[in-house]
């Protein structure tokens, strides 16, 4: 497993803001274009994470995954992204996909521990990774700007394009840590080595990715 999170302290104790919103981006791409993006993304995320991270230090490594995702944005292929404005949601649904994903990785790390040759995959051709970033961030001038001048210019017809994956993304790099109430990143498959196959993003588990265009 790799993964990136610093927010359980917050989230099970604290002063709780009243309003918050998630974000919740994740996006399938293929690297065989550049076949070094899976180690150079592993390698950022699999950083040690200080409990005592200042805000300025998490803006830092995210800015260094943002633009590795947006060096990736030509092979993005399938993806699902959400955006919840009610607080009470908003924190139901960080914690679902947070559940979720490591409950992935862990059914993942029993399958390579199990099948080491790779027989457990459905194709050797594992050309594919699974970047997953979740967000609560707390109401602010920044939610705000998010929102305007991000979330509500998105075109419905365009939910589902490389470019809206790819301006999701980018706008991690304006957001203000002191102001986000819990982060999570993850990639899958967890080692620098492995892949998901074409045919794994077409079966069970998967079912909610979308096609992006």
């Amino acid at each position: 497993m790799i993964n990136r999170r610093n927010f359980f302290s917050r989230l099970f104790g604290g002063n709780k803001p009243k309003e918050m919103g998630f974000l919740g981006i994740q996006v399938a791409f293929n690297y065989y274009g550049k076949e070094t993006l899976r180690s150079e993304i592993h390698h950022i995320i699999n950083a040690p994470v200080d409990d005592e991270e200042t805000p300025a230090e998490k803006k830092r490594i995210y800015r260094k995954i943002v633009m590795k995702l947006l060096e990736a944005e030509p092979y993005y292929e399938y993806g699902f992204w959400d955006f919840i404005p009610d607080a009470a949601r908003a924190e139901s649904e960080f914690r679902h996909w947070v559940n979720d994903i490591e409950a992935n990785l862990a059914l993942e790390e029993d399958e390579v521990a199990d099948e080491v040759d790779g027989i457990s995959r459905l194709s050797a051709n594992k050309y594919y990774v699974v970047v997953s970033l979740c967000f609560l961030l707390e109401a602010s001038a920044m939610l705000d700007r998010f929102v305007e001048t991000v979330i509500d210019d998105i075109p419905e017809e365009e939910y589902m394009t490389r470019e809206t994956f790819a301006r999701l993304i980018a706008a991690i790099n304006q957001f203000d840590f002191e102001y986000c109430y819990g982060d999570a990143v993850y990639i899958m498959p967890g080692n620098e080595k492995d892949g998901i196959s074409y045919e794994d993003l077409l079966g069970e588990g998967w079912e909610y990715l979308k096609m992006i265009s």
